[in-house]
């Protein structure tokens, strides 16, 4: 599996059939997990391997200082280790253009309908469906090749025979974002969600 077939299924994961209602925790990110999860439990073993593999490649980009002001920006703040790792699935989620946005302009986040909507939402009337993160999709390789082949930790064992360790932690690089570097950095971030607060 190439890089266009993992944002292939990624977004479309995104379509809501009937068929597919509370399949999962009653979250719309685990609805779409479990659409994806069914997706690729339908492929050969080595395709489920190599969506873990892009998996991994296409999140490493965004392991910097730049998401984790952007997080911190949307989420008000309020960032943790593993909020900040699923907040790296959920614009993974966004699909490939907010992706790419994310990566080569992330102050244009703002013009993303999702970024909007939080920004529009005050923080204390959020509830789990509204938090931006997206932490099943981290899950979804591995529980379709259980589905495959029964193996609970099949894919780990995987991973480990082509000499990949997944990560799991977010461990942004580079260096540390002042409250004055985001402002500059991400202007109009700063101003949509300054409003917001």
């Amino acid at each position: 599996m190439d890089v266009n077939g993992f944002w292939e299924l990624v977004e479309a994961s995104r379509e809501i059939r009937p068929e597919h209602e509370q399949l999962g925790c009653g979250r719309p990110e685990c609805e779409r997990a479990e659409r994806l999860t069914e997706r690729l439990a339908t492929l050969p073993v080595e395709e489920v391997l190599e969506f873990q593999l892009r998996l991994d490649e296409v999140r490493a980009p965004l392991d910097t200082m730049a998401t984790l002001a952007v997080a911190k920006l949307v989420q008000r703040g309020r960032i943790s280790d593993d909020g900040l790792w699923y907040f790296h699935a959920w614009l993974i989620g966004l699909g490939r253009t907010a992706y790419a946005t994310a990566l080569a302009d992330p102050d244009a986040l703002a013009d993303q309908p999702a970024v909007r909507r939080l920004a529009a939402l005050p923080y204390q009337d959020w509830d789990n469906h509204d938090f931006p993160d997206w932490e099943e999709l981290d899950y979804c390789a591995a529980y379709a090749h259980e589905r495959i082949t029964g193996e609970e930790d099949g894919l780990e064992d995987l991973l480990a025979e082509v000499g990949h360790d997944s990560p799991v932690n977010a461990e942004p690089v580079g260096e540390v974002w002042t409250p004055a570097d985001t402002a500059a950095r991400l202007p109009r971030l700063s101003a949509l969600f300054a409003e917001a607060s």
